[in-house]
């Protein structure tokens, strides 16, 4: 499954706010754009995100996939 490293934790710096309107983009490993989203009307949240997430197909899992939001790295099958 794809998961997101959009929540803050432990002090943790927040991605989130600064991208939170931009598109989300789901690439291959190999960069192959495979679905874009277009942001929610109040932007982005890790809650959201999750919620997305848990409807991609289960063929990115076994192919491996990175989410961003416009440039910013913000998930991965790989985590």
């Amino acid at each position: 499954m794809l998961k997101f490293i959009t929540n803050i934790e432990n002090g943790e710096p927040d991605i989130l706010s600064s991208v939170a309107e931009k598109s989300l983009m789901i690439l291959s490993l190999d960069g192959q754009l495979l679905a874009r989203y277009e942001p929610p009307k109040n932007g982005w949240t890790h809650d959201k995100l999750t919620q997305l997430a848990s409807e991609f197909p289960h063929q990115w899992d076994y192919c491996g996939a990175d989410a961003l939001l416009g440039e910013s790295f913000v998930g991965s099958t790989e985590i």
